[in-house]
């Protein structure tokens, strides 16, 4: 399933951020972003700040495209949707960048096309 907000806040606390970091929006905690990214710059732009891929979870910059039709990224920026809508217009997000190891949450409009990371039932 497509994890939700609440799952996201779980994973980041899993890292080491605190539950009023987790709470936040725009970039929050020091590493947890680091520790999600793939490791190196075969797919992220250098410097790859803080990249330790200690989750797992391997990240990859996969770009954006947004509700207007315009589109890139790739190789800078790894967005991920959740579940859950902050507004009817708008849904909870994951933001990871080359230059930082910080998270980010963010609203955004749901006609945005981001990645999608699933957990397995």
């Amino acid at each position: 399933h497509v994890p939700s907000d609440a799952e996201w806040k779980e994973l980041e606390k899993n890292l080491g951020m605190s539950q009023a970091e987790a709470d936040d929006t725009g970039w929050r905690g020091t590493d947890e972003g680091g520790k999600l990214k793939e490791v190196g710059t075969t797919h992220w732009l250098s410097p790859n700040t803080g990249a330790t891929n200690e989750s797992g979870f391997s990240a990859l910059p996969g770009g954006y495209r947004y509700d207007d039709g315009g589109h890139g990224g790739m190789w800078h920026y790894a967005f991920f949707w959740s579940s859950n809508e902050s507004t009817s217009n708008d849904a909870w997000s994951r933001f990871l960048i080359y230059n930082n190891s910080q998270v980010s949450r963010l609203s955004s409009n749901k006609q945005n096309g981001f990645s999608i990371r699933c957990v397995k039932d």
